[in-house]
């Protein structure tokens, strides 16, 4: 007879210890999430009698200028919870032997020199964030200040420091505290899934490899250092936000087969007041195909979903509206089922993933469901695949980069109801995770576009070949990449999408502001069709 869920699980006994004194609001926040999460019990408390260091001057500009407000770093007293033990040095009995009376499983080690005990739990872990524990005031600040493209926070066990979860993501450049902020809200993740995963099988495994790069151990650096460095950068920073904009167009190859070489492409760049991007292309009744696209105003803000037409001459049309929110929309994601054409639009500002039906090409579309909800997805990408029908996109862990962590769910039919994988987030890199485009089999292989976003986001494309996809496992590895820089000036490309007789991609190109203004440029030889050609046409594109 098989046992529920609920009977299977165990019961966790957690215990935290803290430094002494005030602790980080991130802190605060997870021992209250911890104590909320089924099967898991927080029995225990144990204050160190050392203090976290307190913050240098360099430190304190950094918040002064980029960690304003309600910051999770800023330090916040702990009240010991009603009903939890508490352990507090210096104390006659040693802590080891008082926290071994209270029977826990976990020992959560917060402390800013995490250390083995004589007698520990089972499970004695440690977020370390770039070969620091989390709770250090420099966690996150030697990448920074070195330079280092990408910074990785692990949850790691104590001793031996074999790694129980990892999540790589893009250094913020200018910035240590954001980008201690971005890396500690994964961190979180890390521990309540770990949790999660202790109370439903028993165990925890440690990960066979962790990626490679940004967890050097850096030798440190000095307050002036970090303060010489940051500045720098964010001069240099606010001076190239005030003389350029960056403005995503498209690039259109006119080939039956799919191009994985965007040199060829012809380009299109939108109006200046915009950027088009996140094409993704559709057959068109009578020949031809509409480009559906997200479309930001700059001085609105917010992405409305647009198509434009075009035919195999090379002609276009101006883009028509599509579909427009209170909340922002973009990664029009299109996909056949059932007889009929499915679009998922990206809707995660409004923690939705939901579903519609076409009614009529380009611009009528029915809602047929939410299929997820209370969830910050993005990039929900959706195929079948061996009687499966699977789910990938970001989700995002509040105060997180969006695009660190692929999740995986499976469903019978689009219409749900969507499980999660087992093993999620089932990739936690920012160089692969993001969504790129439909996934498709080319030479047998089942291969997924991804979106590297190291150093930057969107800078390159990646497709990845899925070599295992089960309820319970996920393997993927490089087939090839598709980097910017086919012509000059071009400075990205994050989207692939393609259908017999043409590929499209978007590219992103840094323009002066003070450029004079001109529209969309027709693709070479072509005119846009409509009514008339637009008074600011340029005429034929880059080659």
């Amino acid at each position: 007879m098989s046992m529920s869920r609920s009977e299977a699980a165990m019961k966790v006994r957690l215990a935290v210890f803290l430094p002494a004194g005030p602790v980080p609001g991130w802190v605060v926040r997870l021992v209250g999430d911890c104590q909320t999460l089924p099967d898991v019990r927080l029995v225990a408390l144990l204050r160190d009698g050392a203090p976290l260091p307190p913050a240098d001057w360099a430190d304190r500009v950094d918040e002064l200028v980029f960690d304003r407000g309600a910051s999770p770093l800023r330090l916040l007293p702990l009240e010991t919870p009603e009903g939890v033990a508490e352990w507090v040095a210096p104390s006659a009995e040693p802590a080891d032997a008082w926290l071994a009376m209270r029977g826990c499983d976990v020992l959560l080690d917060l402390r800013v020199a995490p250390m083995p005990m004589a007698v520990s739990p089972t499970h004695h872990w440690a977020p370390m964030l770039a070969g620091r524990p989390a709770v250090d005031p420099l966690a996150g600040a030697d990448p920074v200040v070195e330079g280092a493209d990408s910074t990785v926070i692990q949850l790691e066990t104590i001793p031996s420091g074999a790694v129980i979860d990892t999540s790589l993501g893009a250094s913020c450049s200018f910035s240590i505290r954001r980008n201690r902020r971005r890396a500690i809200a994964k961190g979180m993740g890390m521990v309540r899934r770990a949790l999660l995963r202790l109370a439903v099988e028993g165990r925890v495994a440690t990960l066979p490899a962790v990626p490679a790069g940004g967890v050097d151990a850096f030798p440190g650096s000095p307050a002036a250092q970090r303060f010489a460095t940051l500045l720098r950068r964010t001069v240099s920073r606010s001076t190239s936000k005030a003389l350029k904009r960056d403005q995503w167009g498209l690039a259109l190859v006119f080939d039956e087969a799919l191009c994985l070489d965007p040199s060829r492409a012809s380009l299109i760049h939108p109006p200046a007041d915009r950027f088009w991007a996140d094409p993704m292309v559709w057959p068109a009744e009578g020949g031809g195909w509409w480009v559906f696209i997200e479309e930001v105003i700059y001085k609105e803000g917010r992405g409305t979903l647009k198509a434009l037409r075009v035919q195999r001459d090379g002609s276009w049309a101006e883009p028509v509206p599509v579909m427009a929110r209170p909340w922002h929309l973009s990664y029009p994601y299109l996909f056949e089922w059932d007889g009929a054409l499915w679009m998922v639009p990206e809707s995660g500002a409004n923690r939705s993933v939901e579903l519609y039906r076409c009614v009529s090409l380009p611009d009528r579309w029915e809602k047929v469901a939410d299929i997820l909800t209370g969830i910050d997805m993005v990039d929900a990408t959706l195929f079948p695949h061996e009687g499966r029908w699977w789910m990938l996109g970001n989700v995002t862990e509040p105060g997180a980069e969006k695009h660190d962590e692929l999740h995986a769910y499976y469903a019978d039919t689009p219409l749900g109801p969507w499980l999660p994988h087992a093993a999620n987030p089932v990739v936690a890199d920012a160089r692969f995770a993001r969504p790129a485009g439909a996934p498709f089999v080319q030479d047998g292989k089942l291969l997924r576009p991804a979106q590297e976003c190291v150093p930057e986001y969107g800078h390159a494309l990646s497709l990845r070949r899925i070599e295992r996809l089960t309820p319970t496992e996920y393997r993927e590895e490089t087939e090839l990449r598709i980097e910017p820089g086919w012509q000059p000036g071009i400075a990205c490309v994050h989207t692939l999408s393609h259908q017999p007789g043409i590929t499209v991609f978007d590219f992103l190109t840094r323009r002066s502001r003070f450029a004079a203004v001109r529209g969309a440029r027709p693709v070479p030889s072509a005119t846009p069709r409509g009514d008339a050609a637009p008074d600011n046409a340029e005429g034929k594109a880059s080659q």
